[in-house]
């Protein structure tokens, strides 16, 4: 039976040191892939060598293929930028994608906000404000016909972070289908064992590696990145067959040193019965 297959760069960690890696993911049927998710915070698009340079982010976006992608420090036509739409520009640079963007705040004669890539046409888009004692911020939800996908952006301050975590978890159980997955991806600002992780952790389950640093990107020292899901509604069943072995996971934070000072993460799932991941030599 013909395979429906993808092969990415993964980052394995072998005893202290990160080192990436080529690894194949593999399937029997192409309907048995559920879902390939992206988040990144792509700093407007500068690097750490100080230039703007959409190219490289597309690049990491591209290098993988994801479904969807969730995009964090979107400019939307402000000067430094030069003018440039982002999320329609890398939606261009990227291939095959759909741009969507809501924005946070006026900001530098455009918009700054979070984003959405996407290969499917969603059911539906909304966005939310969330909590930011420094800046405001926003929660972008798309519902598609099995599931729904959010990109956020949570705030450096601690007691509003907590807030948006209590809101996230009224948003998840209030406003969805509840047939329906629900996931989350972003920059969360907040390390693993913080106590805004465990409020968070009340609702949701952490699917991305974090115990894998994220930032910044050229020597990280902390995670900030992460991809979930809540865990109520279509939720449940969801964690209790990843749990018993039911259904396929791969997840990594891809070794990226410049295009941002982020560090995207990638999360594939797949009906295990036919899943498998194989590492590749170099």
């Amino acid at each position: 039976m013909k395979r429906f297959l993808i092969t990415v760069a993964v980052l394995l960690t072998v005893g202290s040191a990160a080192v990436a890696q080529k690894v194949k993911i593999s399937t029997e049927k192409a309907e048995d892939h559920l879902l390939s998710i992206m988040s990144f915070n792509i700093r407007h698009g500068v690097g750490m060598d100080g230039k703007l340079d959409l190219s490289r982010i597309a690049r990491e976006i591209s290098l993988v293929q994801p479904d969807v992608v969730a995009l964090q420090e979107v400019d939307k036509g402000t000067q430094r930028v030069n003018g440039t739409d982002t999320p329609n520009a890398l939606a261009r640079l990227t291939d095959g994608y759909t741009g969507y963007f809501a924005p946070a705040m006026d900001y530098d004669g455009g918009k700054y906000g979070n984003a959405i890539l996407t290969k499917k046409t969603p059911v539906d888009v909304t966005s939310y404000p969330l909590p930011g004692k420094e800046e405001p911020r926003v929660l972008l939800v798309m519902e598609f016909k099995d599931y729904y996908f959010c990109s956020l952006h949570m705030s450096l301050d601690s007691i509003s972070r907590i807030e948006a975590c209590r809101k996230l978890a009224q948003i998840a159980k209030k406003g969805v289908n509840t047939s329906k997955l629900f996931f989350v991806a972003g920059d969360f600002n907040m390390v693993p064992n913080s106590v805004e992780m465990r409020v968070l952790s009340e609702s949701f389950a952490v699917l991305s590696p974090y115990e894998i640093k994220t930032f910044p990107a050229d020597s990280p020292n902390r995670t900030l990145d992460y991809v979930l899901v809540y865990k109520g509604g279509a939720g449940k069943s969801f964690l209790k067959k990843l749990g018993k072995g039911k259904l396929g996971i791969a997840s990594w934070v891809q070794p990226e040193k410049v295009a941002s000072d982020h560090r995207p993460v990638f999360v594939v799932i797949s009906k295990s019965d036919s899943f498998s991941s194989q590492k590749l030599e170099e």
